[in-house]
This record gives C-alpha cells, structure tokens and sequence, in this order.
C-alpha cells in the first residue's frame, strides 16, 4: 500500500480498517487504480460510525475494461464480508474527470447501496464534492495528486441555492403535506420515522446556509452547531434534536410528535427564506 491510510492523517478506526481492506482487495484484482481520496465527513473529521458513510474518490489510470469492472465488483464483494458493518460509497473515475458536472463523466462507475453501477447511480459528484477533495481530501492510497482545477465560489453558491429551492424545497412541501394529513386523520406520527426527517432536513439545509453565508463547506454537526448561534432561539430545540440523531445520542427534548413537526417545518422555511435573502 502506497501512501499509507491518511498520508499521515489520522482517520476512524472503522475508516482505516475499511480502507485497508477494500485497498488489498483491489490491488489483488487490476492495476488500474492510482490514487484513492477520501472526502465527505472522514475528511471534514466529523465521522460518526453507525450513522456516516465513508465517501471516496478512486481515480483510475485509463478508461476501465470490462476486467477491472469485474475486479472492482469481487474486491467490494469481498469488503462487504469482511467488514459488514461499514457503508463505503464512491466513484471511479479518471483525473481528466475531476472537477466535471455529473453527467458529463460517462461511463461513470460507481459503489452504492453495496452494489456497483455502471450508470452513475448514487454519485454525488457536484461542486460540494469537487470543493471538500480540494481543500480537505485525505490521500489513502497513491501517489499524492495535485488538484489544480480551480474552485468557483460562483459555481459553488448557485449549485447550493438552486439544491435548496429544488430538492430541500420539495422535503418542506412534503412535511407540510404530512403535518395537514396527520391532523385531518387525527393519526400519531411515528417517533423514529420524524427522527430521520428531522436529522436529514434540519442539519441538510443548515449545511447549505452556512455555505451560502460563510462560502465555505460544514459537515452536517458542524452545521447544526453553526445554526445554534445563528438561527433564533425558539428553533434551537430542533436543531439540538438534530444533532443528538445524528450521532445516535438518545436524548429528546420534545414530548410532543407533532410539535417536533411543526417546528421542523418552521426552521426549513426559516432557513430557506434566510438563505435566499443572503443569496440575493
């Protein structure tokens, strides 16, 4: 193994054992790989096991062969039976590829939902990914790589609001459709279902909010924490619950399902009208 896990940066022991492994069963396989990169919470030191996934970047040297597909599926295969507690997702691609839109890398390879797919599927490869391997990607593998293509924060901050009118837009319309139908049928919210909106959508827009404010990158705690001291003090609730979600922390400060609710909503909306304000 060239490089060494980190390059001399400490990682999470899961992280270093998963890469470990999936770095021997690769190399055991095809000789197409050059460099691996981690990037997501690992490389924003933020990792929480059990509710992260260990993102990475491997950049291969030429286009692959139906070979090194076939080498790439046996190599997670085999991670997947050594290490079944973990959940790795990533894309191989070549150098040329880095820093380009999704859907103009083709063929895309990508590990996803434990399953390799030709198709792209489950790559997040956008201007937040391109910015977070730049600036704090971990070399785990390889030869250290120069990421000379540059950064555009107008990219960036157009990429982010156009996600928060789009995808984070239609989570508010659907939890407020959820609010509408519970209290017509007078039905009880289920506890754990309202903990992963809650954790996703709370933490997930504050996360783009703080790139919209301060133009750069947060993990998603970081985030919450950011929005704790900039985000008004009745929704403070929500965001603690938030955080203690997602890093598996039992503590709850509501006791009532639909007030969680009616809260959540009211922070996205908040987050979204703020957002847009500072985008303007």
């Amino acid at each position: 193994m060239r490089g060494g896990i980190g390059g001399g940066t400490m990682v999470p022991a899961l992280v270093e054992q998963t890469m470990h492994q999936l770095i021997h069963s690769l190399n055991t396989r095809t000789s197409n790989i050059t460099a691996i990169y981690l990037y997501g919470s690992v490389a924003l030191k933020d990792y929480i096991e059990g509710s992260s996934d260990i993102d990475f970047i491997a950049i291969v040297r030429e286009p692959f062969s139906q070979t090194d597909v076939q080498a790439i599926i046996e190599a997670h295969k085999e991670v997947e039976a050594a290490i079944p507690n973990t959940d790795i997702m990533g894309a191989y691609i070549l150098f040329e590829d880095l820093n380009r839109k999704q859907g103009d890398i083709k063929p895309l390879l990508t590990y996803f939902d434990k399953q390799i797919h030709r198709d792209g599927r489950g790559a997040d490869l956008n201007p937040i990914t391109w910015w977070i391997v730049k600036k704090h990607g971990i070399r785990v593998y390889g030869s250290e790589i120069t990421f000379n293509y540059d950064l555009d924060k107008d990219t960036l901050l157009s990429y982010v609001i156009n996600n928060l009118n789009s995808y984070w837009s239609g989570w508010i319309t659907r939890l407020e459709q959820k609010l509408q139908t519970v209290l017509e049928a007078q039905q009880e919210l289920e506890s754990q279902q309202l903990d992963q909106a809650i954790e996703w959508c709370a933490l997930g827009m504050l996360r783009q909010l703080f790139t919209l404010k301060e133009q750069d990158i947060s993990s998603k705690v970081g985030a919450g924490r950011y929005g704790l001291q900039h985000v008004p003090d009745k929704w403070h609730g929500i965001i603690e619950e938030a955080i203690a979600i997602k890093r598996l922390q039992p503590n709850r400060l509501y006791s009532s399902q639909m007030e969680r609710l009616t809260d959540l909503i009211a922070l996205l909306k908040f987050i979204q009208l703020e957002a847009n304000r500072v985008y303007e």
